[in-house]
């Protein structure tokens, strides 16, 4: 295989989430070109990434024209790990060889080497589907971290940023986010608010960022005893947020995209997910983190409320003070300087 599409046309964290594809193609087929199509959105997520030569954006045009456009890059394989109509039948219509995809929805026959999956269940996580899907290439299954450079430079801006709103480094840096950008249930923000009281009481600095339709400034400035340094929706680019993560000590936030951000980028996570299944962090969970017991990523699960099968999550039902007392924890290592 020497010039390899990997498929990936939705949001942030599952761009992220498929990441070690590229690893894994990258260590059986050194020499090889691999490209990714995505979302213009996401694309910034695989700029300086070693195991990624080529980004293609994904303009939403007609399955003929984006079949030219793949056509004109004579692939040899395409994983497509979120296949949907159009994508699939511009593949089948460039007559990309290989085409490989999960073989249990309708467009499945348009693909010529279909892996059985039943993502619905969550029965493993999401990363662990994707790299499911390079058996047909004969590559083992093996788990690599999900990937994401930032360049010195922006983190170096990142720096200045903060420092310029007064954050100088001199304490313990927490960083909230309270969305999830609509694809999880989200912790109470009021739950968010009672925290970042109390790290701010136990000396840190605090910073709140947001995603787009996620403006939380107002509410937390008025409701917290000290309110935090916000980084406002829009303000910022995907790659600029990414920096501003890097700088943090701990990042507390739901199931999101700025989550599998933190991750990458190595800084200790606490996160609440829901138990449902379709949410559940056995799928969607920080990775490999979750699925290995690794402790710098923590995930606190949400019970069940309600009763009988419309039973749902309680996010509310995790407490402030208990994810107060794992930062904490996760901090002591961290105290105040100066």
């Amino acid at each position: 295989m020497n010039n390899i599409l990997i498929v990936r046309t939705d949001r942030l964290g599952d761009v992220l989430l498929t990441t070690p594809v590229s690893t894994a193609l990258r260590r059986m087929f050194p020499r090889a070109r691999i490209s990714w199509l995505v979302r213009p959105y996401t694309a910034p997520l695989l700029e300086h990434n070693p195991d990624v030569d080529q980004i293609l954006a994904d303009r939403d045009e007609s399955p003929a024209q984006l079949a030219d456009r793949i056509r004109n890059e004579r692939f040899d394989a395409a994983i497509v790990a979120y296949p949907r109509w159009r994508i699939v039948l511009a593949l089948w219509l460039a007559r990309v060889p290989v085409r490989i995809g999960p073989a249990n929805k309708p467009y499945a026959i348009l693909l010529n080497k279909r892996v059985r999956q039943r993502r619905s269940k969550g029965k493993k996580h999401e990363a662990d589907y994707n790299l499911e899907l390079l058996s047909p290439l004969g590559i083992p299954f093996k788990r690599y971290p999900t990937r994401y450079v930032a360049t010195d430079e922006e983190r170096k801006t990142a720096r200045r940023v903060l420092e310029a709103k007064g954050i100088s480094g001199a304490k313990p840096v927490a960083i909230l986010h309270p969305g999830s950008g609509g694809s999880s249930a989200r912790w109470p923000l009021g739950h968010f608010m009672a925290l970042g009281d109390g790290l701010q009481a136990a000396g840190c600095d605090l910073v709140v960022t947001g995603g787009p339709g996620e403006d939380y400034e107002g509410a937390m400035a008025a409701g917290m005893r000290r309110p935090p340094v916000f980084i406002p929706a829009g303000s910022v680019s995907v790659r600029e947020l990414a920096a501003i993560l890097s700088c943090a000590d701990l990042v507390v936030t739901n199931s999101t995209g700025p989550l599998h951000l933190a991750v990458a980028l190595g800084v200790p996570t606490v996160s609440i997910y829901s138990p449902l299944p379709t949410r559940h962090p056995a799928r969607w969970g920080p990775y490999p983190a979750y699925v290995e017991g690794d402790e710098l990523h923590r995930v606190l699960l949400a019970p069940l409320g309600g009763g009988g099968a419309k039973a749902g999550e309680d996010m509310g039902a995790v407490s402030a003070e208990e994810v107060l007392r794992l930062c904490l924890a996760k901090l002591a290592g961290k105290a105040p300087r100066g």
